[in-house]
C-alpha cells in the first residue's frame, strides 16, 4: 500500500484557500492546483492520500478544488459553516471523504488533528499520521501547507514510523511557493533529510555501545568500504584490537573525503574518524588501553576490563607482545606480582584479571572470604566505585 501524508492549513478562505501554483515535478511534468498534496497525490500515483488538518482547516475549499460535491451540496455547506466556526469533526469529515472517494479510484483519508500545542496534543498528531497504516507499505511526505509547526511533527512521524514500523519512506517533499519563477513553481525532495537521519541514528548507536559495524549499509551506499569497516568491527568486538586497528586504519585511509563522498558523509564521517582515534596508539598496548577508556566512557565495563588487562599484559610481555606464549608468560608474572599487593590498589594486574572474570562470568565465589574476593564483590556491587577504580587503573603506566 503506498499512502500520501499531507497537511491541509487554515485561512484565506476569501480566495477559496491557497493561491494557485504550477507545480514542476523532478521529472519536468506541471500540475497546476491550489494543494500541493492534490498534485503530488497525482504525480506519484499514491493508493491512498491522508490528509490531515484541524477543525479550522481549509477543507471546504479542499473539496472545491477537488470539484467532487457529487451533488450533495447540502454537506458542503454544512462542512463550509463548520470551518468558518472552527467546528469541524471527525464525523463529519468521514462523510465528506465518502463523498469525494466517491468519483475517484484514490482513496482520500481526512483526518482531523488537534492544534499540537501540548506534548498531549502532539502525541495524538502522531497518531493520526501513523494510526492504520499497513506494514511494508511505502510512504510519501508532503510538509508545503498545515500551521508552521505542523509539517516538523509530519517530519518526527517519519522517523517514528522508521523505528516503530517496516514502512518504507520513499520522499519527502515541499511545494516551494517563494521559488517560484515564470509561473514555475519547484516541488523539492528533501530525502537528504532522510540520509541524514540514517548517519544520525548510526552515530547515537555507536556512541552507546562503540560498534562502528553499525556503518556498514552507509558506506555501501557511499561506495565506501562498508564490509571492511565491518570486518574491522568483528575483530574488535572478540577483542583481537590489534588486527581491528590495522584494518580499520586501512579502510578510513582509503576514503578521500573531498572526492569520495555525499554532503551528509562529509559531516558524519569526520566524528566516526575522530571517535576512533584509539586506533593510533604508538604500540598495542597504548591501542587497547585507549580502547578501554573508550569503553569505560560508554559504561562497558566488561570490555574496558577485558582490554584493560590485555594491555598490562601487552606493554609487560616478555618478547613478542603479539606471541601466545610470551603473554603468557606475561600474565603468569604480572599475577604472582599483583598477590603481593594491596587488591585494593588501581593497577593491580591480579584484582584486575579476577575482576575481568567476574564480569564474564556474572557470578562471584560467595563461599569465599579473602580479602581479593571481597573488594571484587564492593566493585561489582557499586557503579561509582567500579568507574573508580577502573578509571585510576587505566590512567597508571
Amino acid at each position: 500500500m503506498s499512502t500520501l501524508i499531507t497537511f491541509l492549513g487554515t485561512g484565506q478562505q476569501a480566495i477559496g484557500g491557497y493561491r494557485k501554483a504550477n507545480y514542476q515535478f523532478p521529472d519536468g511534468s506541471c500540475r497546476e492546483t491550489r494543494y500541493f498534496g492534490l498534485a503530488l497525490a497525482e504525480f506519484s500515483g499514491v493508493q491512498t492520500t491522508r490528509i490531515l488538518g484541524t477543525s479550522g482547516s481549509m477543507w471546504d475549499a479542499l473539496t472545491l478544488e477537488k470539484g467532487d460535491t457529487n451533488g450533495n451540496e447540502a454537506l458542503w455547506e454544512q462542512l463550509a459553516k463548520a470551518v468558518s466556526q472552527n467546528t469541524v469533526t471527525q464525523t463529519l469529515l468521514d462523510a465528506v471523504a465518502s463523498m469525494l472517494n466517491q468519483s475517484t479510484t484514490q482513496r482520500f483519508e481526512l483526518r482531523l488533528i488537534p492544534y499540537g500545542f501540548t506534548e498531549e496534543e502532539q502525541v495524538d498528531i502522531l497518531r493520526a499520521l501513523t494510526e492504520g497504516l499497513e506494514p511494508g507499505g511505502s510512504i510519501i511526505l508532503d510538509v508545503t501547507h498545515g500551521l508552521r509547526h505542523l509539517p516538523m511533527l509530519g517530519l518526527l512521524s517519519i522517523f517514528y514510523l522508521r523505528a516503530a514500523t517496516n514502512n518504507n519512506i520513499d520522499a519527502i517533499y515541499y511545494g516551494a511557493f517563494e521559488q517560484t519563477r515564470d509561473n514555475i513553481t519547484p516541488a523539492l525532495r528533501l530525502d537528504g533529510l532522510l540520509k541524514i537521519y540514517d548517519w544520525i541514528r548510526a552515530l547515537e548507536s555507536f556512541n552507546k555501545d562503540g560498534d562502528y559495524g553499525i556503518f556498514k549499509d552507509l558506506f555501501i551506499k557511499e561506495n565506501l568500504p562498508g564490509e571492511q569497516l565491518a570486518e574491522a568491527a568483528f575483530l574488535e568486538r572478540i577483542a583481537n584490537a590489534s588486527l581491528s586497528s590495522q584494518k580499520l586504519t586501512s579502510t578510513l585511509q582509503k576514503i578521500d573525503l573531498a572526492k569520495d563522498t555525499s554532503p551528509a558523509a562529509k559531516l558524519f564521517l569526520p566524528l566516526l574518524i575522530n571517535r576512533t582515534e584509539w586506533r593510533n596508539g604508538g604500540s598495542r598496548a597504548e591501542r587497547e588501553r585507549r580502547l578501554a577508556i573508550d569503553y569505560l566512557k560508554r559504561h562497558d565495563y566488561l570490555r574496558a576490563a577485558q582490554f584493560g588487562y590485555e594491555a598490562l599484559v601487552s606493554e609487560n610481555s616478555w618478547g613478542d607482545p603479539n606471541d601466545f606464549d610470551a603473554r603468557e608468560a606475561s600474565d603468569r608474572q604480572l599475577y604472582d606480582d599483583g598477590k603481593s599487593k594491596s587488591w585494593e590498589m588501581p593497577g593491580n594486574f591480579s584484582t584486575l584479571k579476577n575482576l575481568r572474570n567476574a564480569l564474564a562470568h556474572g557470578v562471584m565465589d560467595t563461599n569465599r572470604n579473602d580479602k581479593r574476593s571481597q573488594f571484587i564483590k564492593k566493585l561489582t556491587s557499586n557503579e561509582t566505585a567500579l568507574q573508580h577504580w577502573l578509571t585510576k587503573t587505566l590512567e597508571t603506566r
